[in-house]
């Protein structure tokens, strides 16, 4: 087994679903140990992390943190930090022009 520190993935996400890290391949698990937002807009923007298993969808049941972001602030995401992510999961996010970025590990 490899284990290799990495940035996991970063987006600007939308007002919709945006894959930030994933699907993982089939043998590989990640673990999060960052996640930070930033908004370089001009108004407060609300985003919303999920952590899906394979073949899942965004909804109340797989949201790990929804959290506001000031306009031209960052903000870490503390629901996100410590997550794990198993073969073919993913993470996806919601809040329109805020980039974020997911640093950890993956072990394949």
């Amino acid at each position: 087994m490899t284990i290799t520190w990495k940035t996991l993935g970063q987006a600007v996400l939308t007002a919709g679903n945006t894959t930030v890290y994933g699907p993982a391949a089939a043998s590989t698990r990640a673990s999060v140990s960052a996640a930070q937002l930033w908004n370089p807009t001009g108004a407060p923007v609300t985003v919303s992390v999920y952590l899906l298993k394979s073949g899942g969808a965004a909804g109340d049941a797989t949201k790990v943190d929804s959290v506001v972001v000031p306009a031209t602030s960052p903000k870490t995401v503390f629901g996100l930090i410590n997550q794990k992510v198993e073969p073919g999961g993913s993470i996806v996010a919601v809040g329109n022009g805020v980039t974020l970025t997911i640093s950890g590990s993956e072990s394949v």
